[in-house]
């Protein structure tokens, strides 16, 4: 564990590469090296740093102290400012995400920060210095300091807060990808479970901005009574009396053939026998913890198809141009679009080790931030 503060001051440049750490992680020593090139005026790069580290699956967090990993070409190294919790880093904790990760690592799938060195290449090159949403490829986030490729950065516009541009990819992307399939497929309504958290509400007014009619279902009444005063038009809660009733006749009345699965467990089987014959749920989550279950004669009578989705892989069928342009519409909309987001908390990094836990105990009160800036986050946020 880490004793005293975190420095940071300004002025240095990155260590030669010496070595991995356990973590799998570049690290260097104090002799300047030209494989790295700082960003002016940024400070000295310490050699160690604080990170949340997962030691094996489903043991609790850690907070360790790690060497400061050192980017090679076409790489940066960020100075981490702020990272969000998301149901798909909670898979990642409990061992059951489908990218697999050498333990112990350092979680957070994405999030903003500085870009402090770069270890050399033209797109590395040219975020040198600037605040950044990245989505890094192996280790996480949710440290003081973390390597990232430069084309999985996209500088945050002039006036955006780093708490704003850590939320870039994982939802809004999520969003897009399936509310694109259902207007892909010529859908006109579609059901979307776990409506009351962020990502359901972006689903809703996205789906919404295309013309699509959206079902959805929370799990409580007094969430389903929060989202229509929102606005919402279709709102079921699962512990209502009825409701498998209910769901059956709203998605015959709109046609709806389509559901967004983000629950698994008795869900699944509850979206087929309410849609219409012909059907498709796509499952991309498993908020429940359990397998999904159906009625092999509904899926068989009815003709329904279930599949899985999963962003990772969508993603990875998009050109460099569109992710470019999907980008820039993010952008566009966390500022009060469809992509807008509310923050309940910013965790201390040094107090993040709680900080899942918080976030899983009501996702729908908004996002669980995780940031290396204690006690002053709010100073370095807002930068």
């Amino acid at each position: 564990m880490l004793t005293g503060a975190a420095s940071y001051d300004r002025a240095g440049t990155l260590a030669r590469i010496v070595g991995e750490d356990e973590y799998g992680q570049r690290t260097g020593d104090s002799e300047i090296s030209a494989r790295a090139t700082r960003a002016p005026d940024r400070g000295v790069i310490p050699k160690s740093m604080r990170a949340l580290v997962v030691p094996k699956p489903g043991a609790p967090l850690e907070l360790r102290t790690l060497p400061v990993p050192v980017p090679k070409r076409g790489e940066v190294l960020i100075r981490v400012l702020a990272s969000p919790i998301n149901p798909s880093d909670l898979l990642m904790l409990s061992g059951d995400y489908g990218v697999g990760r050498t333990y112990p690592f350092v979680p957070g799938l994405e999030g903003a920060g500085e870009v402090v060195a770069s270890g050399g290449g033209f797109l590395a090159r040219g975020i040198l210095g600037k605040r950044v949403a990245c989505a890094p490829e192996e280790s996480g986030l949710w440290s003081e300091y973390a390597v990232v490729p430069a084309n999985r950065c996209v500088p945050l516009p002039k006036g955006m807060s780093a708490e704003t541009g850590a939320m870039t990819f994982v939802n809004p992307l999520c969003a897009i990808a399936l509310v694109e399939t259902a207007q892909r497929d010529g859908h006109t309504a579609v059901v979307s479970t776990a409506a009351g958290g962020a990502l359901g509400q972006m689903i809703r007014m996205r789906a919404q901005e295309k013309g699509i009619a959206v079902i959805d279902i929370v799990r409580r009444s007094a969430q389903a009574q929060a989202l229509r005063e929102a606005g919402a038009q279709h709102v079921l809660a699962s512990d209502a009396e009825g409701f498998d009733r209910d769901l059956r006749d709203v998605c015959a009345q709109l046609g709806c053939r389509m559901a967004f699965d983000a629950v698994g467990g008795e869900m699944t089987g509850q979206l087929a026998e309410a849609l219409e014959p012909n059907g498709e749920i796509l499952v991309y989550g498993e908020l429940s913890g359990k397998a999904s279950r159906c009625n092999p004669a509904t899926l068989t009578f009815k003709e329904l198809t279930v599949r899985g989705f999963w962003l990772t892989r969508w993603s990875e069928r998009q050109s460099f141009l569109r992710q470019l342009r999907l980008t820039r519409q993010i952008m566009a909309a966390l500022r009060g679009g469809f992509a807008a987001s509310k923050v309940n908390t910013v965790v201390p990094l040094s107090k993040g080790v709680n900080a899942p836990a918080l976030y899983a105990m009501n996702m729908s009160a908004g996002k669980v931030l995780i940031s290396p800036a204690a006690p002053g986050a709010a100073e370095i946020l807002d930068l």
